[in-house]
């Protein structure tokens, strides 16, 4: 038994590509959905009229929804694979993943033959389009053979644990313009209180929006914008 576990808060642009790259190689599928953002105080924020059940309705029930709210990122894949084992059975492997995350068929394959108790996958990052990428060192989902142990605000825990050829893809920063502009407000109002590094407040329109490819230092983070560099052109 395959399990994979997504949570979401906003931005379905990606979710159903994501999902479609995994479905036919997993047994279930468990999608958690955050209505408000985690930070409670968060203010003026844009409408975002989502509705994640309706929208994972085209898939069979293979795909639950299920809702229930955080107010951190710390263990929440911990606490969401706890709840999904109460009532079902317990999987042989748990794939943690987040909607924007997407797989290559044949790497996912070679990734779910995979013994490790615990392994992580590194990213091809895009950026605006799947024309462009980013290089950072940043894993993404993670794959479990035993339950896991306490999961830090992402998919990934240990560095030591990433797999050093498999990838999957994340289009993370290629969103709608109207879903990019929500995260940032949110990640502005919230990143002191999660303890994050503080976002550029000029980052949505000086280096997404009005991005060039002669445009530097994206990172969003204000004190370590040099940490990506630039874009470059995907398979060329």
């Amino acid at each position: 038994m395959i399990y994979a576990i997504y949570r979401i808060h906003y931005g379905l642009d990606f979710l159903e590509k994501s999902i479609n790259s995994i479905y036919d190689q997993v047994d279930q599928i468990f999608v958690f959905w955050s209505k408000q953002p985690w930070y409670k105080e968060c203010k003026d924020l844009p409408p975002m009229n989502e509705n994640v059940g309706e929208f994972c309705k085209r898939w069979s029930n293979k795909v639950q929804v299920i809702e229930q709210e955080f107010d951190r990122p710390d263990g929440q894949y911990t606490q969401m694979y706890s709840h999904v084992i109460t009532g079902h059975n317990v999987p042989k492997k748990t794939l943690m993943m987040e909607p924007d995350m997407v797989w290559d068929k044949d790497e996912l394959k070679k990734a779910l033959e995979l013994t490790d108790d615990e392994v992580s996958f590194n990213q091809i990052e895009f950026w605006k389009t799947d024309k462009w990428y980013i290089k950072r060192d940043r894993p993404g989902p993670t794959l479990y053979n035993k339950p896991p142990s306490i999961t830090k605000k992402g998919c990934w825990v240990d560095r030591g644990k990433v797999h050093p050829k498999i990838r999957c893809y994340n289009y993370g920063f290629c969103l709608s313009k109207e879903v990019m502009l929500y995260k940032h407000i949110v990640a502005i109002q919230s990143s002191k209180y999660y303890r994050d590094s503080q976002p550029a407040e000029d980052w949505y329109e000086t280096k997404w929006l009005n991005w060039t490819p002669e445009t530097t230092n994206l990172e969003i983070s204000k004190a370590h914008r040099h940490y990506i560099k630039r874009a470059y052109p995907y398979g060329t």
